[in-house]
């Protein structure tokens, strides 16, 4: 297939364009920094455009006469301390990105969203069926994932949880805490984290493509966690202690509105890949961490 990625240089998009180059397929990626995104890929066979998604171009023509797109692209939600402006990043670099794709889609768009969609909701089981949240994040996702839909090919809209990867994202903050014996839960630790492994997220991003699959889908392990289980485990892999907490109001001092990411809870099952009978490399978080710092 000649696949079309955006967001590539992110922390699942450089996993994802490494599976996609090892399955042979054509790949091209676009970047705002084409030098950058060769430094990441010196290694593999792909082409790279640079531009910026965010505004309509050239790159619109490459990615219409692509079999499927992969839309990853998105400005990091935890990167910066959400000010006002900060928000319109966050929006149009995931919305106005996403419009753009979706004019040119016309055979398979696989479109990332996030598990932020259905707000805070403490203990309530989350399926695909459950409706958006009110805060800024789920509006957000739900406008997203409107974008993406306008597409006329197919298309699959990618909820995904906390993705374990120790090369970035919350587990690699977490490691050098949990490492000094300094890791705990967050906030209350009762909220609900939903989590999957990074190479779970990369293969359920390569089945999108390649089955018949369509509308939306938890990216998430079966195994659901709070804060305060997540860190247990965490700790006990590691053999290290996690009794210290991060109280949410001192999230909140430190990175703004945008730690409602950490205190937020919510049970999402993932429904349709279960449904699927996906079969997961590292259902339980034991096993995905412990994999995990195994990787280079």
């Amino acid at each position: 297939m000649r696949i079309f990625v955006t967001g590539a240089t992110g922390l699942l998009g450089r996993r994802v364009v490494q599976a996609l180059c090892s399955k042979e397929h054509e790949v091209i990626i676009v970047s705002r920094n084409a030098t950058r995104a060769y430094e990441h890929f010196n290694n593999a066979s792909l082409e790279i455009l640079e531009a910026d998604v965010t505004q309509r171009g050239d790159w619109q023509t490459v990615a219409s006469e692509s079999d499927a797109i992969v839309h990853l692209a998105g400005a990091g939600i935890v990167d910066q301390r959400w000010t006002k402006s900060y928000k319109e990043v966050l929006l149009t670099s995931r919305i106005e990105s996403t419009k753009h794709v979706a004019e040119v889609a016309n055979k398979i768009l696989v479109c990332a969203s996030a598990v932020g969609y259905y707000g805070d909701c403490g203990n309530q089981e989350l399926t695909e069926q459950d409706p958006a949240g009110n805060d800024f994040l789920a509006r957000l996702c739900s406008q997203w994932e409107a974008a993406a839909q306008s597409a006329n090919g197919r298309v699959v809209n990618l909820r995904f949880g906390m993705i374990l990867d120790k090369q970035g994202g919350a587990l690699a903050k977490m490691l050098p805490l949990f490492r000094l014996g300094l890791g705990g839960p967050v906030g209350s630790g009762k909220q609900y984290w939903p989590w999957i492994a990074q190479q779970d997220a990369c293969n359920v991003v390569q089945e999108a493509l390649h089955q018949d699959w369509e509308g939306v889908i938890n990216v998430v392990a079966p195994e659901q966690l709070t804060s305060k289980e997540f860190a247990r485990t965490l700790g006990r892999t590691m053999k290290r202690t996690a009794f210290f907490k991060a109280p949410a109001f001192a999230l909140r001092i430190i990175i703004g509105e945008g730690s409602q990411v950490l205190t937020v809870s919510q049970r999402v099952k993932p429904s349709v890949l279960l449904e699927k009978e996906f079969q997961f490399q590292f259902p339980s978080l034991k096993d995905g961490i412990a994999n995990n710092l195994k990787q280079c």
